[in-house]
């Protein structure tokens, strides 16, 4: 049966029971002893300290809960105003000096509690009416997360905007490609970067899923079973800019705690994808290659060797994808036991933000390379027609105009490429007494040699997705479409929450 809400528990009534009942720990009532200082400093305290980096989600959920239920009737008019025009003072001001929280006390949820009990009396405790401890830390996981997770979104958004801008500035800049750390086809430099766009895209529409199943609303589940209360989760859903209530009032807990170790490994792959273009640019960056020159702002220097100008924000791109591998598995080794609990999980929900953090970052320096990058289009140009990498060319015009199996074709070419090798030969001084196949002497030197050019190669790269001019700007084109899909995304999000909150706030102010 459900409750009967009125205003007939009026605050002369909590007053009354508050003098017999005065304020104390929460676990004085059913433990009838304080905690052990030793639990209240290595238990509460570090569950205090991950909580307040969360400090203004934890607010923004009281006041939704507050609004709601007032708006509910589940407080009176009197009480759930004066309720939510202090949390929204305590928003405004330096909460975390408002708070004094008091590790004692216990974890962040309850230090709200007890500062709207000093400010309005033992009605403040009521702010815990029609819910838990576990759907209000799992709403405030989620929305730490989701900022969190937007920061990343956003930076990846920009770092894909660099990589098309660079590429678009340099299209048609011969490069060499590499397989293996060897000469495979010559490539130009914006068909290399476009490449590296789609993965950036696959990533972003990751984080994009990732967003729309961590933004669902907890609020409400109580502790497992729901609440007899009357409650409107779909409103407090909305006040905080979650897509809609969790369906499941256990899943609503920690019971769906996959969400962590997914966005972990989102982070992980987004990270990963990164690192190989850093690990591109790292490589062309050494002195031996030379390739592009790394803008002295993203350098370091040695402490001995004055000469030393060294690639750190790269490398330190590259150590933190190799991190990242463990964040999920950490993730997976606490949940997978079906007996896991709400303080087994505060080992790893405090990892997520500062995760992020760095995700973002990573990013954000990777973007800033690509921005001030200097390509050496000379030496590009040169290297992307040596070590025979325009062979294959070669190859295809003995399939089509002497009817030969491409893989004798590849084996004729093949031969042509070691007797140059053994006679110490580079394809740029081809020599017609090492050209011995039948086919390939039907050819004059001058044609071989158009072929094997790295210009031709690339203009003649005429399928999807190739080099060719027509290939690459279809490529440039469908890559800008995308990324303005994935702009607009990102701001259907922002705004649907932006809107939440404007509603929320726009009741009380």
């Amino acid at each position: 049966m459900a409750i009967i809400t009125n205003s007939c528990f009026t605050e002369e009534m909590s007053n009354r029971v508050h003098a017999k009942h005065p304020h104390a720990s929460l676990t004085d009532a059913r433990l009838q002893t304080r905690a052990s200082s030793l639990l209240v400093t290595h238990v509460n305290k570090v569950e205090l300290d991950d909580d307040l980096v969360s400090i203004h989600q934890y607010v923004l959920t009281d006041l939704a809960h507050a609004v709601m239920l007032t708006r509910t009737g589940i407080f009176d008019a009197h009480h759930g105003q004066k309720m939510v025009k202090t949390l929204l003072s305590l928003r405004a001001g330096d909460t975390a000096s408002m708070l004094a929280s008091k590790p004692e006390v216990g974890t962040l949820g309850l230090q709200i509690e007890n500062y709207l009990e000093r400010e309005l009396g033992p009605r403040g405790r009521d702010i815990q009416r029609a819910r838990s401890r576990i759907d209000q830390k799992a709403t405030n996981w989620r929305l730490i997360n989701r900022a969190s997770l937007t920061e990343v979104i956003q930076g990846l958004v920009a770092l894909g905007s660099q990589i098309l801008e660079t590429a678009e500035h340099y299209a048609g800049a011969l490069m060499p490609g590499y397989t293996h750390l060897q000469h495979s086809q010559p490539t130009t430099i914006d068909h290399y970067l476009n490449a590296h766009y789609w993965a950036v895209s696959r990533n972003l529409s990751r984080l994009f899923e990732a967003y729309d199943r961590l933004n669902l609303s907890p609020l409400g589940g109580a502790a497992y079973s729901g609440t007899s209360w009357p409650i409107d989760r779909t409103a407090t859903a909305h006040y905080l800019g979650f897509d809609r209530p969790v369906y499941n009032a256990r899943d609503a807990g920690f019971a769906a705690l996959d969400m962590g170790a997914e966005l972990a490994g989102v982070l992980a792959a987004t990270l990963s994808g990164i690192s190989r273009l850093a690990s591109d640019v790292n490589y062309w960056s050494s002195s031996e290659v030379g390739l592009v020159r790394i803008h002295s702002s993203l350098c370091g220097t040695s402490s001995m060797m004055p000469q030393k100008r060294n690639p750190m924000v790269l490398e330190r791109i590259r150590g933190l994808a190799g991190s990242a591998v463990g964040w999920s598995a950490s993730q997976l080794g606490v949940i997978h036991t079906a007996t896991s609990t709400d303080v087994d999980q505060s080992y790893i929900h405090n990892l997520l933000p500062s995760q992020c953090f760095e995700t973002a970052g990573a990013i954000s320096l990777l973007r800033e390379v690509i921005a001030t990058v200097e390509f050496d289009l000379s030496a590009m140009q040169k290297s992307s027609g040596q070590h025979w990498s325009t062979a294959s060319a070669v190859a295809d015009p003995l399939v089509a105009s002497h009817g030969m199996i491409f893989r004798h074709a590849h084996e004729s070419v093949a031969h042509l490429v070691a007797s140059h090798e053994r006679a110490g030969v580079c394809s740029s001084d081809l020599r017609a007494d090492l050209i011995t196949d039948p086919a390939l002497k039907e050819y004059s030197h001058s044609q071989i040699q158009e072929i094997l050019d790295p210009k031709s190669f690339v203009a003649s790269r005429i399928s999807s997705g190739g080099t060719s001019i027509e290939a690459r700007d279809q490529l440039a084109t469908i890559a800008k479409t995308d990324l303005l899909a994935m702009k607009n995304r990102l701001q259907h999000r922002l705004n649907n929450v932006e809107r939440g909150l404007k509603q929320l706030l726009k009741m009380h102010t």
